[in-house]
Protein backbone atom coordinates (compact mmCIF):
# COMPACT_ATOMS: atom_id res chain seq x y z
CA UNK A 1 0.00 0.00 0.00
CA UNK A 2 3.21 2.43 0.40
CA UNK A 3 4.35 1.88 -2.61
CA UNK A 4 1.11 2.81 -4.56
CA UNK A 5 0.71 5.90 -2.95
CA UNK A 6 4.17 6.79 -3.25
CA UNK A 7 3.54 6.33 -6.88
CA UNK A 8 0.57 8.78 -7.02
CA UNK A 9 1.71 10.97 -4.77
CA UNK A 10 5.14 11.10 -7.57
CA UNK A 11 2.72 11.32 -10.36
CA UNK A 12 0.16 14.53 -9.08
CA UNK A 13 3.72 16.26 -8.08
CA UNK A 14 4.62 15.64 -11.74
CA UNK A 15 1.38 17.25 -12.63
CA UNK A 16 1.08 20.37 -10.49
CA UNK A 17 3.97 21.81 -12.51
CA UNK A 18 2.22 21.62 -16.08
CA UNK A 19 -0.03 24.64 -15.88
CA UNK A 20 -0.03 26.41 -19.29
CA UNK A 21 -2.59 28.90 -18.57
CA UNK A 22 -0.05 31.01 -16.36
CA UNK A 23 -1.14 34.52 -16.49
CA UNK A 24 1.82 37.11 -18.29
CA UNK A 25 3.74 39.38 -16.46
CA UNK A 26 3.55 42.85 -16.97
CA UNK A 27 6.07 45.32 -15.45
CA UNK A 28 5.20 48.45 -13.52
CA UNK A 29 7.57 51.75 -14.44
CA UNK A 30 8.17 54.17 -11.46
CA UNK A 31 6.04 57.25 -12.00
CA UNK A 32 5.63 59.95 -8.85
CA UNK A 33 4.60 63.43 -9.03
CA UNK A 34 2.47 66.61 -7.95
CA UNK A 35 -1.47 67.24 -7.61
CA UNK A 36 -2.05 70.96 -7.71
CA UNK A 37 -4.58 73.69 -7.93
CA UNK A 38 -5.02 75.83 -10.84
CA UNK A 39 -3.47 78.51 -8.32
CA UNK A 40 -1.08 76.41 -8.07
CA UNK A 41 -1.61 75.80 -4.37
CA UNK A 42 -1.14 71.75 -3.50
CA UNK A 43 -3.94 69.01 -3.14
CA UNK A 44 -3.41 67.28 -0.21
CA UNK A 45 -4.70 64.07 1.79
CA UNK A 46 -6.58 62.75 -1.16
CA UNK A 47 -5.94 59.87 -3.66
CA UNK A 48 -5.20 59.66 -7.17
CA UNK A 49 -5.78 56.19 -9.11
CA UNK A 50 -4.78 55.39 -12.76
CA UNK A 51 -6.59 52.60 -14.97
CA UNK A 52 -4.79 51.48 -17.70
CA UNK A 53 -6.03 51.89 -21.37
CA UNK A 54 -3.27 50.14 -23.24
CA UNK A 55 -3.85 46.50 -24.78
CA UNK A 56 -2.82 43.89 -22.62
CA UNK A 57 -2.96 45.76 -19.26
CA UNK A 58 -5.83 47.70 -20.06
CA UNK A 59 -8.35 48.37 -16.53
CA UNK A 60 -5.36 47.20 -14.71
CA UNK A 61 -4.86 49.93 -12.00
CA UNK A 62 -2.21 51.58 -9.76
CA UNK A 63 -2.53 54.40 -6.53
CA UNK A 64 -1.52 56.87 -4.78
CA UNK A 65 -2.35 58.74 -1.51
CA UNK A 66 -1.73 62.20 -2.38
CA UNK A 67 0.52 63.93 1.00
CA UNK A 68 0.55 66.68 2.65
CA UNK A 69 2.55 68.18 -0.13
CA UNK A 70 0.73 67.42 -2.92
CA UNK A 71 3.25 64.24 -3.65
CA UNK A 72 2.21 61.19 -4.90
CA UNK A 73 4.30 58.07 -5.99
CA UNK A 74 2.07 55.12 -7.90
CA UNK A 75 1.93 51.52 -6.69
CA UNK A 76 -0.17 48.21 -7.56
CA UNK A 77 -1.52 45.78 -6.20
CA UNK A 78 0.13 42.92 -7.45
CA UNK A 79 3.64 44.55 -9.09
CA UNK A 80 4.72 47.10 -6.78
CA UNK A 81 5.61 50.60 -6.96
CA UNK A 82 5.02 52.13 -10.40
CA UNK A 83 2.17 52.02 -12.86
CA UNK A 84 1.58 50.30 -16.52
CA UNK A 85 3.05 51.23 -19.42
CA UNK A 86 1.20 53.23 -22.12
CA UNK A 87 -1.97 55.45 -21.97
CA UNK A 88 -3.84 55.83 -18.21
CA UNK A 89 -6.89 57.48 -17.07
CA UNK A 90 -6.97 59.13 -13.79
CA UNK A 91 -9.53 59.71 -11.14
CA UNK A 92 -9.00 61.70 -7.89
CA UNK A 93 -10.99 61.17 -4.78
CA UNK A 94 -10.99 62.49 -0.76
CA UNK A 95 -10.81 59.83 1.90
CA UNK A 96 -13.85 58.36 3.38
CA UNK A 97 -15.45 59.85 6.31
CA UNK A 98 -13.91 58.44 9.22
CA UNK A 99 -17.45 58.16 11.30
CA UNK A 100 -20.92 58.43 10.68
CA UNK A 101 -21.42 61.87 12.06
CA UNK A 102 -19.21 63.73 9.89
CA UNK A 103 -17.97 67.00 11.50
CA UNK A 104 -17.78 70.13 9.68
CA UNK A 105 -13.88 69.82 8.67
CA UNK A 106 -14.70 66.45 7.26
CA UNK A 107 -17.40 67.69 5.21
CA UNK A 108 -15.33 70.72 3.87
CA UNK A 109 -12.70 67.88 3.27
CA UNK A 110 -14.94 66.10 0.51
CA UNK A 111 -15.01 69.81 -1.31
CA UNK A 112 -11.78 69.65 -2.00
CA UNK A 113 -12.33 67.62 -5.60
CA UNK A 114 -14.60 68.38 -8.35
CA UNK A 115 -17.19 65.63 -9.14
CA UNK A 116 -15.74 65.44 -12.53
CA UNK A 117 -12.51 64.32 -10.89
CA UNK A 118 -14.09 61.16 -9.60
CA UNK A 119 -14.54 59.06 -12.48
CA UNK A 120 -12.70 57.80 -15.41
CA UNK A 121 -15.27 59.51 -17.79
CA UNK A 122 -15.47 62.84 -16.99
CA UNK A 123 -12.16 63.78 -15.53
CA UNK A 124 -9.85 64.76 -18.46
CA UNK A 125 -6.70 63.63 -16.83
CA UNK A 126 -5.10 61.33 -19.37
CA UNK A 127 -1.38 60.51 -19.51
CA UNK A 128 1.16 58.43 -21.30
CA UNK A 129 3.63 55.83 -19.43
CA UNK A 130 6.75 55.46 -20.84
CA UNK A 131 9.09 52.39 -20.11
CA UNK A 132 11.06 54.54 -17.47
CA UNK A 133 10.94 56.85 -14.76
CA UNK A 134 8.05 59.39 -15.21
CA UNK A 135 7.13 62.43 -13.41
CA UNK A 136 3.70 63.62 -13.22
CA UNK A 137 2.85 67.43 -12.96
CA UNK A 138 -1.22 67.29 -12.52
CA UNK A 139 -3.31 70.69 -12.28
CA UNK A 140 -6.57 70.66 -11.38
CA UNK A 141 -9.51 73.08 -11.15
CA UNK A 142 -10.56 74.34 -7.78
CA UNK A 143 -13.68 75.53 -9.21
Amino acid sequence: MNRNFLCLLVLLSGLIGCDTNEKPVFPVYPVKGTVKYDDGKPLTDCWIEFTSQAGETKGRNSNSKIDKDGNFEMETFARGKGAYAGPVTAVISEPAPKSESETEEVKILHDKVLEKYKNYETSGLKFDIDKKDNTLNIIIDRK
